[in-house]
Formats: structure tokens, C-alpha cells, sequence
């Protein structure tokens, strides 16, 4: 007689049923697990120079690596020692790239390596992959783009530095600012304190490498693939709807920030006064590409204009590009927003970009996305100011938290100051921002979606306007 077991009729447990739902909730679970795991090593006596940083330093430096913002509690160049430094590359790299893309990369180099559907729905879900794309080849693809750039970036930057440091410091100040640039990150060991990259405010090599290295790093994976792809085929194909709005607000947004904080610091020249013509046109340019989520700057940021810190308050909500290492709230949810606003405006049934047509659902999403975040980063500046409004200016708190959601690290000045409550909400703010703030509200929602599927009331009419 043969014996059959009785199924198992077990529920799952409470983390299973959390791993076996969405890839969103999973992204945000490889995110916090990193953030936590970077916290313990950080805290480790051997990851500072004498000075222990206690926990909330200690995470508050973590997530700003992991979600490569670049905010920072203390100079990372002096502070935390070779080891917690490399701690902190690491974090960036792995929170530049993704837990999810990094693991993929890894079992693509073994081409005989099956993806199963949850890890493909994951990758596709991280990087803004067409479903059409092999997901092993768009991972190799990303694997050497990432090598090519970041080791070309950190050969012409240690260059540059060994005109004004030993060979073994130069080296290492290349591989991390060229590492940091291209996810983003912010973050320098230059040692200079909040002064980043000021001393090169004049400098070409610095000037044309990093900005170049925040670009790539920023249009997104899928606008690379597609650039390669086309500009190597004869005779030459039209480029994606997707691809041509990534580089149109782009090149809108540098040439158009640079431009204005030209003019605006020149009208009240504070921080231009020590610079030439051509380092005030090249400090425009650096600041304006920093600003949309790297964080490095060549200007003191707390002495420029009110003005030309709302601009950069701008560039920094915007952001970057999908499937790219910034964050914000991404070019393309800018660009179909202003075009679904523009459609309203005109009285036309179908929002477009350029002679095309975006679809219902993905001008739904841009709206919720936009909206979102601007609650959050408003949300945000009214947690600051209720803890810290009493010694910091409203502005100089909102282009904080501001910083904190689009990845950026660019500061006033204020972060070491913060309390210990406003150091909370950053950090809430930066981790929000790094995994896209649908993802975070899909993940803490989930209950409720579940039972609004399942609810239809009947539909009536409100006044509007």
C-alpha cells in the first residue's frame, strides 16, 4: 500500500507571504537588509579613525550611501577611516546598481544561469526594463557599461589628482569620486569637509569628467542600450519615444539650470567674486548637472542666491532619468505631467509627447508619482520645521529635505546640526526616494489595495475649480 501525504495546508509565514508578494516589496526589503547590514560594519571600531559614531550616525551615513544621496553627518574624507570608506563605496555601488541588478549581473556572467519569473519580474522592475528584453543581456550590458565608465572616469580623475597628492591617495580619490559620480552618490574622501570639489571650481579635467560620469549615470540604462543599439546600425533607426523625452528634458534642464544660475549669480556675485569668467561658467554648468541628484558642488551652496537655490530645489525634484542610479521624481513623469497639464489646457482628449501618444495608464501613474512626492518632500519640510524651524530657515530646511528625496546630497550647510528627530526624517526621506516613492506607498498600502480591488460604489459628479 502505498502511503500519500496529506498536503500542507500551513500558511505561509508573515516574512513569506512579504517575499512572495510584489517586486516592489522586495526591492524595498534589499534595500533596508543592505542599509542595515552597512550600519553594523560602520559601527565597527575598525571603520573610523578614533571617534566611535554612535547609531544614528552610523545609519544616517549608511542609508545616504546605500540610497546614494550623499547627505553626510561628518567629512567622510577624515572622519571614517580606509576601511569604513570602502564600506561606503561598496554601499553606494550595491545602492546605485541594486541588490536586484547586481544579483542578476552575477548569474548572467554564467550563461547557463535560469532566471526564474520573480527574479525577472525584480530586475525588470529595478532597472525599467521592456518585457521584450532578455534580462541576462541587459544585465551584461549593464555590467560593462558600469565597468567601462567607471574605470575610464577614475583613470582621467587620479590623473588629475596626482598633480596634488601622493600616487597611493590620488588613485583611491579616482576609483571613489569616480564611482560616486556615476551613481550619483555625492559622496568624496577629497577631505575638505562640506567643501566637496571647491578647490576645482576652475578645473577642466574635473569639470567635464565628473558632469560626464553623472549624465551616464542618470539617463538610464535603457536609454544606453538603445543608443548603442541604434547609432550601430546602418541605415540609422528613430529613437524610442522614451529615449527622445530622457534627452530632450535633460539637455533642457543642464543648459536651462546652468544658464540661470549664471545670470543669477552674477546679479549678487557672493560666491562668484573670486572666480574668472570661464570658472563662472564652468561652476554653473558643474552645479547645475550636480543638482540633478549627484550632490558634489564647486560653489559654497548656503552663500548662493534664495533664487538660485529654488532653482536647484527644481532640478533636484525632477531628478534623474527611470532605470538610471539618481532619483526624483525622473524626467519622463516630469515631461508627461506637463504634457498632461498642457492637454487639459488646450481642450485635447490625448496627452502627447512629441507625435505621440502616451497611454492612459502611464499618465495616471506620472500623476500619483508627482503628487506623492510632492507630498512627501512637503511633508517633510513641515516635520523640519516642526523640530528645527526655530534655528533654520524654511527654505534652507525644504531644499534639505528636498536633497534627501531626489538623492542629491547637496546641503546649506545644516545636516550636522539637525536634530535627532529631523535626522530620522531623511532618512525616512532618502530610503522613499531611492525606491521611488510608488514603490514605498505600493508596499506600506498593500492591505488597502487589496480590499479596494474588491469594493466598486457608484459613481456621481463634483465641482471642480
Amino acid at each position: 500500500m502505498t502511503v500519500v501525504p496529506a498536503p500542507n495546508h500551513r500558511r505561509p509565514h508573515m516574512l513569506q507571504r512579504f517575499l512572495l508578494t510584489s517586486p516592489a516589496q522586495r526591492i524595498l526589503l534589499s534595500f533596508t537588509i543592505v542599509i542595515v547590514v552597512g550600519t553594523l560594519f560602520l559601527l565597527l571600531p575598525q571603520s573610523n579613525t578614533g571617534v566611535h559614531p554612535g547609531f544614528l550616525r552610523a545609519l544616517f551615513t549608511a542609508t545616504s550611501a546605500t540610497c546614494v544621496t550623499g547627505l553626510a553627518l561628518v567629512d567622510t574624507g577624515t572622519f571614517w577611516s580606509t576601511s569604513g570608506q570602502v564600506v561606503i563605496l561598496l554601499l553606494i555601488q550595491v545602492g546605485g546598481l541594486g541588490y536586484m541588478v547586481l544579483t542578476t549581473t552575477l548569474m548572467a556572467a554564467f550563461r547557463n544561469a535560469r532566471l526564474g519569473l520573480r527574479q525577472t519580474g525584480d530586475f525588470r522592475e529595478s532597472v525599467a526594463s521592456p518585457s521584450h528584453r532578455d534580462p541576462r543581456s541587459f544585465a551584461r550590458l549593464i555590467a560593462s557599461t558600469v565597468i567601462v565608465c567607471e574605470g575610464l572616469g577614475a583613470l582621467f580623475l587620479s590623473l588629475r589628482f596626482l598633480h596634488d597628492m601622493p600616487v597611493g591617495k590620488a588613485v583611491w580619490n579616482g576609483i571613489f569620486s569616480s564611482v560616486s559620480a556615476f551613481c550619483n552618490a555625492g559622496f568624496d574622501v577629497l577631505g575638505g569637509g562640506m567643501t566637496s570639489f571647491e578647490p576645482y571650481a576652475g578645473d577642466i579635467t574635473v569639470n567635464l569628467v565628473i558632469p560626464a560620469l553623472i549624465i551616464l549615470g542618470g539617463l538610464g540604462f535603457l536609454v544606453i542600450d538603445e543608443l548603442r543599439r541604434r547609432l550601430s546600425r546602418t541605415p540609422y533607426k528613430r529613437l524610442s519615444t522614451h529615449t527622445r523625452t530622457v534627452l530632450s528634458v535633460t539637455s533642457v534642464l543642464v543648459i536651462g539650470g546652468a544658464v540661470l544660475i549664471f545670470i543669477l549669480e552674477n546679479m549678487t556675485p557672493k560666491v562668484f567674486v573670486p572666480l574668472s569668467l570661464n570658472e563662472r561658467v564652468l561652476t554653473s554648468w558643474f552645479q547645475s548637472v550636480t543638482a540633478r541628484t549627484a550632490g558634489f558642488n564647486t560653489l559654497r551652496i548656503g552663500d548662493m542666491h534664495p533664487t538660485s537655490l529654488i532653482i536647484i530645489i527644481l532640478l533636484m525634484f525632477i531628478g534623474a532619468s527611470p532605470g538610471g542610479t539618481g532619483g526624483g521624481v525622473k524626467t519622463t513623469t516630469f515631461a508627461v505631467v506637463a504634457a498632461f497639464v498642457w492637454s487639459l489646457i488646450i481642450g485635447s482628449d490625448q496627452t502627447h509627447l512629441g507625435n505621440r501618444g502616451v497611454h492612459t495608464e502611464s499618465v495616471k501613474k506620472a500623476v500619483v508619482v508627482f503628487a506623492l512626492s510632492l507630498v512627501l518632500v512637503l511633508g517633510g519640510t513641515f516635520l523640519l520645521a516642526a523640530t528645527d524651524g526655530d534655528r533654520f530657515s524654511t527654505l534652507a530646511l525644504l531644499f534639505e529635505v528636498t536633497s534627501a528625496f531626489g538623492t542629491v546630497g547637496l546641503s546649506t550647510g545644516i545636516t550636522p546640526a539637525l536634530s535627532a528627530g529631523a535626522k530620522i526624517v531623511l532618512i525616512v526621506t532618502m530610503l522613499a526616494g531611492r525606491v521611488g516613492v510608488l514603490t514605498a506607498m505600493l508596499t506600506l498600502l498593500a492591505p488597502v489595495r487589496k480590499l479596494e480591488r474588491r469594493v466598486h460604489f457608484a459613481e456621481d459628479d463634483v465641482a471642480i475649480g
